[in-house]
């Protein structure tokens, strides 16, 4: 998800090639644990099986968690914070899997767009679309975590003045100042992409690239700069700020509890706690997550390749794209702790089955002739 898949421009070098600036025999270069055809089929069973049937279930589950929300109310800063999740977690997976995508990588033998350049032009345009998707709404969801444990934070420590620090309208404002950055950010990036369409001598035949712009080599310093940026505040900023967040709730919830069972048995301020700890287990799960995806950082020629790179080993894309089925799921389980934590949002979610199965059974009933 989180490195652009380019072609390198300089001396016809692409992705899958040797890499440019070293020879075979250069001790640097990652041995190959997989051959050209053995990582062509895993990648088709991971892109074409493994995630879509992952990403259908999310897809559907982050409808569904929308529907439920929306009927609770955006009146509570917690149900804004779930339901941007979840429209920033749906937008991800679709622009994830996009066909383009699907096309350009393991449609055919190699990465390219093996059409006329009228068509493989086109199909790099929405290319384009949808990486901007995924990648924006990717950040956005990496993001919304810390800002869901802020929320909590002022809820357990400073419960009297709660609704004066965290009201709607700033949690509107929060939301769309996140979402606003990293859709600019990415679509900036966008600009180090060009098309290039020309005959290919290994496919023998004309072929459409995604290559190296000039802008990308004319400010190659900005491109380190914007990506150890990125680094920071998708992947290890907000986890780490996620993770001494639910720490802190974690450990007041239980010095509260304990001092509320040795005082009375109130259940005053039972919706709060529970609430409390359903969003703990979304960024507890959360945090998880970002951890495997910082494998990268510590054994980068294994795990995956930065959208710098020019020739990823063949276990590198491998790797990269068990990480992005393991961002999928991230985007995918909110739901199942919805339904699990929650008896509110399980009971809406039973009434909307229960409503549209009762519409259904009435409108049968009404069709069938009166005897």
């Amino acid at each position: 998800m989180y490195w652009y898949n380019c072609s390198a421009e300089s001396n016809g070098t692409r992705c899958g090639d040797t890499q440019v600036g070293r020879s075979p025999n250069d001790v640097n270069v990652v041995e190959e644990y997989l051959d050209n055809e053995q990582t062509l089929y895993v990648l088709r069973v991971l892109m074409f099986g493994v995630t879509p049937a992952i990403s259908v279930f999310g897809i559907t589950g982050n409808v569904f968690s929308m529907l439920v929300l929306s009927r609770h109310g955006l009146r509570k800063s917690s149900n804004i914070l779930l339901f941007s999740l979840a429209i920033s977690d749906l937008t991800f997976l679709i622009g994830f899997n996009s066909v383009p995508k699907l096309l350009y990588e393991v449609s055919g033998n190699a990465e390219g767009f093996r059409y006329s350049e009228g068509v493989s032009y086109t199909l790099y345009i929405l290319h384009h679309v949808f990486h901007n998707m995924d990648y924006a709404c990717g950040g956005i969801s990496l993001t919304l975590p810390m800002l869901i444990t802020f929320e909590r934070l002022v809820a357990v420590f400073l419960p009297l003045k709660f609704h004066q620090i965290v009201t709607p309208v700033r949690t509107w404002c929060a939301v769309s100042t996140i979402s606003a950055f990293w859709w600019v950010f990415f679509i900036h990036t966008s600009m180090y992409a060009d098309f290039s369409y020309g005959f290919s001598d290994r496919l023998n035949q004309n072929v459409g690239l995604i290559v190296r712009s000039s802008y990308h080599y004319h400010n190659t310093n900005t491109v380190a700069i914007l990506e150890e940026t990125m680094s920071y505040l998708m992947m290890k900023i907000p986890p780490g700020v996620t993770l001494v967040g639910c720490i802190a709730i974690g450990v007041k919830v239980k010095v509260a509890s304990a001092k509320r069972r040795k005082m009375s048995s109130s259940t005053s301020g039972e919706s709060s706690r529970r609430t409390t700890k359903m969003l703990l287990a979304v960024c507890a799960v959360y945090t998880v997550t970002c951890g495997i995806l910082s494998l990268p950082t510590f054994i980068p020629q294994y795990m995956a390749y930065t959208m710098t790179s020019d020739a990823p080993s063949n276990l590198g894309k491998v790797m990269y794209q068990v990480i992005n089925i393991i961002v999928c799921i991230n985007s995918s389980y909110n739901f199942i702790i919805y339904v699990a934590m929650n008896k509110n949002f399980r009971d809406t979610y039973k009434s909307l089955f229960v409503g549209v199965c009762f519409q259904q059974r009435n409108k049968k009933t009404s069709q069938e002739p009166s005897k």
